[in-house]
């Protein structure tokens, strides 16, 4: 008698998969920031192993950290890290590292940084590689200053690096900044010395502002270009930062003119003041102040054609700015 084959539980369960060796698959988004003496890496931590298990699960790697690797020439597989970072699965990571002297001085040269995740003995997946430049990084811009003016915020510097990229941003972070200028800009102050700025249209007066300004160059190394940034110079307006009052006209004359219906013109030298948004003319007579312009004047004249025969009066010119006035010298003209 044949007995017949018992074939129940002996489906194929299929390869045998070997043990997981528990090492963190490679980093992703690797990138380096040169800023100064400094460079900022970022990276995103894999979530699974190089053989495809969570690395948050039960049998995944256990503890990890990241090793950092820094030189300008690796010779060999292997590296001494310059660091050791605690490291969470799927999580950004992160390190700032102040270059020595060596690295932050002299002629531009590629720099190269390695970052790999170890598991809680020790092990891990290949080395994750990023190239930035070591070298002398532009100069800190200096001289920043800012000053509120008629058309908005003044922001100025001292004359840098020729050939030489300069950023101009408002705002209170990077992340919150808005970029004004990312290219060179001469102005004159008013001692005729020579000095670098931009104007900020959008900033408001009477509101804290803070402004950032860096130099950037690129250089090319090895057929790579790399970004160098200076360290940034800050300034900020006071909230209750307000403009000056304008500097006064100059050279108030007042004629009589009397070749037909009497008036009296007058003529003045407007202020060495960017501020100055227009201006009022006033009259007085026997001790009653009349404002004659009640829309400030854009020019340089007025003609005051309410007078008579026979009196003086008296004038005055204001310039004008959105904080207030400053009056001129008072000038008296009698008609015959």
């Amino acid at each position: 008698m044949v007995l017949p084959l018992l074939i129940a539980g002996c489906a194929s369960q299929g390869p045998v998969r070997p043990p997981s060796l528990h090492l963190p698959a490679a980093v992703r988004g690797l990138a380096a920031t040169r800023v100064g003496n400094t460079v900022d890496l970022t990276w995103t931590n894999p979530v699974r192993t190089t053989d495809g298990v969570s690395l948050t699960a039960k049998h995944g790697a256990g503890a990890m950290r990241a090793e950092i690797c820094r030189a300008e020439a690796f010779t060999s597989v292997n590296c001494t890290p310059i660091t050791h970072l605690a490291a969470a699965a799927g999580a950004p990571g992160g390190y700032h590292d102040v270059l020595p002297a060596t690295l932050a001085e002299g002629n531009a040269r590629t720099l190269t940084y390695r970052v790999r995740l170890v598991n809680s003995v020790g092990n891990g997946a290949g080395w994750t590689e990023v190239k930035t430049a070591a070298g002398a990084a532009p100069v800190v811009v200096s001289g920043l200053r800012a000053k509120p003016v008629a058309q908005g915020i003044l922001v100025q510097w001292e004359p840098g690096s020729n050939g030489v990229m300069l950023r101009v941003s408002r705002g209170t972070d990077t992340t919150h900044s808005t970029l004004l200028s990312a290219s060179e800009a001469s102005t004159s102050n008013q001692a005729g010395q020579s000095s670098e700025g931009t104007l900020d249209t959008g900033g408001h007066v009477g509101e804290e502002q803070r402004y950032t300004v860096f130099r950037r160059s690129t250089v090319s190394l090895g057929g790579e270009s790399f970004l160098m940034d200076s360290d940034s110079a800050n300034v900020i307006v006071a909230a209750s930062a307000k403009l000056p009052l304008p500097l006064p006209p100059t050279s108030v004359e007042a004629l009589a003119n009397t070749l037909s219906t009497p008036e009296v013109d007058l003529v003045w030298q407007p202020p060495d003041d960017a501020g100055v948004t227009g201006y009022r003319v006033y009259r007085e007579e026997s001790g009653t102040t009349t404002l004659l312009t009640q829309e400030p004047l854009r020019g340089f004249t007025y003609a005051d054609k309410s007078v008579a025969n026979g009196h003086s009066y008296q004038y005055w010119v204001a310039s004008v700015n959105s904080t207030g006035e400053q009056r001129s010298t008072t000038v008296t003209v009698t008609l015959p």
